[in-house]
């Protein structure tokens, strides 16, 4: 059975389409669609699911989304408070890849971009610190119609090809998904993202998708290209970045947060995937703040 298809208000007179989103969250729901998607955050923090990666965004921040590329944005839980009053928005710039034709795509000046394209298919991410002129045109596209917001995505692509843009899934038969696939990985993400502060245990994880421990450790590798231990690891260490970077705690306590008991095993498995230990990344975030203010 194939997925059942995302469907975006695509109006009947444009062939690149803008969806302007203000709501107290973002779309949560893993999903794919055949559109080619750019979005800039505008408003609000948390974490992207894209294909089998999970990395915190903040305001500024620009992701690419080839076609059919699951992905969902999750805010932090303080969004999902309706006392807290909060908002996110975000703009996403749609189109189909072949809007131009195949003839345009072959041609030799196009190249870098059909280049372009093929990466997207794993998802690509541009910080907004690195960035700021991407957000700006990306907000004048939005403002603009016709010929005009066709030369000016012609020009965002030409930014995001000469830009250093971070991949964000390894390879995989993401567009392969089925629905059952689709609903499953949702529940597991979803389970990580609530619980990852705390052990998690193959028979727990294996039963939130409704399997057992062998077939799901098997279902899992075969659809993201890793270990659900090592998926689990990764955002672990991810978040713990994100903790370290605020300096409101110390490294120990930091492990315990993000769900390591053992801070020896912390410290290897930070250095192990930022080639730093916390000490060293904590220093190297420093150093970086003061070359920015320079």
């Amino acid at each position: 059975m194939n997925i059942l298809p995302f469907k975006i208000a695509k109006p009947v007179n444009e062939s690149v389409w803008v969806q302007n989103d203000y709501q107290p969250h973002l779309y949560d729901i893993l999903h794919q669609h055949d559109e080619f998607q750019i979005t800039l955050i505008q408003e609000s923090t948390g974490n992207l699911i894209a294909g089998n990666r999970i990395c915190e965004f903040k305001p500024g921040d620009v992701f690419v989304f080839g076609p059919r590329l699951p992905h969902a944005f999750r805010n932090d839980a303080a969004y999902y408070r309706p006392e807290t009053l909060m908002l996110a928005r975000a703009l996403s710039v749609y189109f189909e890849w072949n809007v131009f034709g195949a003839a345009f795509w072959a041609l030799p000046e196009t190249k870098l971009l059909s280049d372009f394209g093929q990466k997207a298919e794993r998802g690509l991410f541009y910080p907004g610190h690195l960035y700021p002129e991407l957000a700006l045109d990306i907000e004048q596209l939005s403002a603009i119609s016709g010929i005009d917001r066709l030369i000016m995505l012609l020009s965002i692509l030409r930014q995001l090809t000469i830009a250093d843009g971070e991949i964000l899934s390894t390879e995989g038969a993401y567009n392969k998904l089925n629905e059952t696939d689709e609903k499953r990985l949702d529940a597991v993400y979803r389970f990580t993202l609530n619980e990852y502060h705390r052990p998690i245990s193959l028979i727990e994880i294996a039963g939130v998708a409704s399997m057992t421990v062998n077939s799901f450790c098997r279902y899992f590798k075969t659809r993201t290209r890793k270990s659900y231990l090592d998926f689990l690891t990764e955002f672990r260490i991810g978040q713990a970045c994100k903790l370290l970077q605020q300096k409101d705690f110390g490294i120990a306590d930091i492990a315990e947060q993000v769900g390591f008991v053992n801070l020896s095993n912390f410290n290897r498995k930070f250095k192990e995937l930022n080639s730093c230990t916390p000490k060293e990344y904590i220093k190297r975030q420093e150093l970086s703040g003061i070359n920015s203010r320079q």
